[in-house]
């Protein structure tokens, strides 16, 4: 499509019909917004219905509400990448019932997709790096800051030395003391967050080998990387929330942690009993 959706939509809302009329002028007063409903929150804003929207689609030339969101993002984000337009499906007053298939379905699919992205091999390899290294220092920021939170509280739970702080400028002034017997850990969804590429550079001037966990596809943060715990692109990275990248992060520290405590089983199973003595009467 050579032309832009807001100049297709504009030459086209002569022959629309009144209800498919409705929709590109909401669309045309408010684009951003647009981007930001799912099919059925779109109609009913314009006072129409979601079969409407559907013929709206198809008289402008587009097959798909998912293609027509897509065309649309490029023209109003113009310059951005496509993996950082917004994917995002709001509905106002959006039933439990509905909130709860869609998610787990959501899951079920992302779990599915993390099977055939993470290579078994990079995480035994990930495993026997953190095991040999003198401490492995997590940095993460966001949502994916949390997952880093998590994977330090499991390592310390079965003895092996790591650090995580959550401060930003903390985690970058960290990077940059690391010695070359210690492992960077980065956490990284798009693998393009500023702060994290300053701690790979760091990281790497320091002579640290640099384990990353990031989608799928180039960016910059695997540039620096000597090995990288691939996650599926479930998501762009201008979403409501991060939902399934952070789900499909989290599963993948489960799957690398149960491989480090599979080395050492006996070890592991003392220390997280004592850990959990320890804090069972608190």
């Amino acid at each position: 499509m050579n032309q832009g959706a807001l100049d297709t939509i504009e030459a086209a809302i002569p022959n629309l019909a009144e209800a498919e009329r409705k929709i590109a002028v909401f669309v045309q007063e408010s684009p951003q917004k647009a981007l930001h409903l799912n099919i059925s929150e779109l109609a009913r804003q314009a006072g129409t219905s979601p079969a409407a929207v559907v013929r709206f689609c198809r008289h402008i030339g587009v097959g798909k509400y998912s293609d027509f969101k897509l065309w649309l993002a490029k023209d109003v984000y113009q310059g951005w990448g496509e993996k950082f337009l917004p994917d995002l499906e709001l509905e106002s007053q959006t039933p439990g019932a509905r909130a709860i298939r869609d998610m787990t379905e959501a899951v079920r699919r992302t779990m599915n997709s993390l099977a055939q992205t993470l290579d078994p091999i990079v995480v035994e390899e990930a495993a026997d790096r953190i095991r040999g290294a003198s401490m492995t220092a997590i940095f993460g920021i966001g949502a994916s800051g949390l997952v880093a939170e998590d994977f330090h509280q499991k390592l310390t739970r079965i003895g092996i030395p790591s650090s995580y702080l959550f401060d930003t400028h903390a985690q970058i002034t960290a990077s940059c003391s690391l010695r070359q017997s210690d492992l960077a850990f980065i956490i990284s969804y798009s693998g393009e967050t500023n702060e994290m590429i300053e701690v790979a550079a760091q990281a790497k001037t320091r002579g640290c080998f640099l384990i990353s966990m990031t989608m799928t596809g180039q960016n910059r943060l695997r540039d620096y990387s000597d090995l990288i715990l691939e996650i599926p692109t479930v998501e762009r990275i201008y979403r409501s929330a991060a939902e399934l990248s952070r789900i499909s992060q989290l599963a993948a520290i489960d799957i690398l942690f149960n491989v480090l405590i599979s080395y050492d089983l006996d070890s592991a199973i003392s220390a997280l009993e004592r850990s959990m003595q320890a804090t069972h009467h608190f």
